[in-house]
């Protein structure tokens, strides 16, 4: 994924793949994405699965705004 593309999606509020710690069967229990409203990486996985399966839901600690992740595929 380019730059620009990583960038249109954290000013929609999503987090691009690659930016939380995962493995190779999914995302691992204490995975960090950054959060796209406010950049802290103070967050947590609420679920593997978001509104589609390709995504994950996070909350951030430091804004509490929950956001989805785009898994790596």
């Amino acid at each position: 994924m380019s730059p620009e593309g990583r960038r249109k999606l954290r000013n929609y509020g999503v987090a691009p793949p690659e930016d939380a710690d995962a493995t190779e069967d999914g995302l691992t229990p204490d995975a960090h994405a950054l959060c796209p409203h406010c950049g802290s990486s103070d967050t947590r996985l609420l679920s593997e699965f978001g509104s589609t399966a390709c995504k994950a839901l996070f909350q951030c600690q430091a804004c509490r705004e929950t956001f989805d992740y785009f898994k790596k595929i």
